[in-house]
């Protein structure tokens, strides 16, 4: 989701590939997000929103898991430095909840659709669903839709509460 005013096609460009995190960043401070344990737990809200799938290229149908905190790369301390690519979510249903949940106001954006690669790191944001990608093309660039930010707003509450258990994977072996 970017502002509609900001053209696209700058996440084509080596400097529009760079994420940092929101409000900046307090480098060596302990990590909030981890609360210096190195660990936090990860929810793919894209599949927790739109039923687990074993293709998601964040969980793989996880949907919920532990693993090492994205914001301090497992050390207990902040590295906020800039990192290769931009951030992007699998489901537009996960994009509106994370800027729902970060008190973002849609109007005037747009949903910006990707084809990208995957980055070689990891998203500031990763335990939510969040990860970072090298784009290529710009496919679709459509406004924003606050109806389906407010049905989303409405959901998330009630994920929040009462989080529905994903379905069942199975895999081949």
């Amino acid at each position: 989701m970017d502002p509609a005013s900001q053209d696209p096609s700058r996440h084509l460009t080596e400097d529009g590939r760079w994420t940092e995190p929101w409000g900046g960043s307090e480098d060596g401070r302990p990590c909030d997000k981890c609360r210096g344990r190195s660990q936090t737990g990860y929810t793919c809200w894209s599949c927790v929103l739109t039923g687990a799938r074993s293709n998601c290229p964040v969980c793989q149908g996880k949907v919920r898991w532990p693993d090492r905190c994205p914001v301090c790369r497992g050390t207990g301390e902040v590295d906020g430095r800039p990192r290769h690519g931009v951030s992007v979510f699998p489901a537009v249903e996960g994009l509106y909840h994370y800027i729902l949940r970060k008190d973002t106001d849609v109007e005037d954006s747009v949903v910006v659709e990707l084809e990208a690669e995957p980055a070689d790191d990891v998203d500031f944001d990763a335990d939510q669903g969040a990860m970072l990608m090298v784009p290529r093309a710009i496919l679709a660039r459509d406004p924003a839709d606050p109806e389906i930010a407010g049905r989303r707003s409405g959901a998330q509450r009630r994920t929040l509460r009462h989080p529905r258990r994903p379905p069942s994977v199975s895999r081949s072996p």
